[in-house]
């Protein structure tokens, strides 16, 4: 059985009718599954084409045949990458966060091409108040995820903060 692997691409199209077919069309027949995608007109490179960001899983060993597929339909590959954080949890975080050390908090739950704090994103309603928070980790399994949330819960524990479990699934 091929192991599948997450890969991010970034590409760039011509402004013009049926470009982001002659991009997906590849994709598809290579056998990766889309998992987002990302297009709006109103972004555009230097050279006036439109960005396209494109998070796929397929199996390892067809991603040369993919990248070359692409470049024949005429779509410039800017930028590659393969995800090694492929579990992904997300929390929401209620309490004082950033008067308890918000880098604190984060630094303590990243560790290195482990598991790392992907997305955070607050909203303060007053000086006094307490904050909530959007957080999301990434880990490379769920044993290492099992870990940074264990550090989480403790985190949480030791400055007050209520955790809402993983949005869309328990722990």
């Amino acid at each position: 059985m091929q192991k599948n692997v997450r890969t991010s691409l970034r590409l760039e199209l011509k402004d013009k009718p049926g470009q982001l077919l002659a991009a997906i069309e590849p994709i598809s027949k290579s056998g990766a599954n889309i998992i987002t995608i990302s297009h709006q007109r109103d972004t555009k490179s230097v050279n006036g084409a439109l960005i396209v960001d494109i998070v796929i899983s397929l199996p390892e060993t067809r991603l040369v045949e993919l990248m070359d597929a692409l470049r024949a339909n005429g779509v410039a590959i800017v930028r590659i990458g393969t995800e090694h954080l492929t579990c992904t949890k997300t929390f929401i975080l209620i309490g004082h966060i950033l008067h308890t050390d918000l880098t604190d908090t984060v630094n303590r739950i990243d560790k290195k091409n482990i598991a790392e704090v992907t997305e955070l994103d607050i909203v303060m309603p007053g000086m006094d108040e307490p904050s909530t928070a959007k957080l999301t980790i990434k880990a490379v399994s769920e044993q290492e995820m099992t870990q940074a949330v264990i550090t989480l819960k403790e985190i949480a524990v030791e400055k007050h903060l209520l955790i809402i479990n993983q949005i869309g699934g328990g722990l």
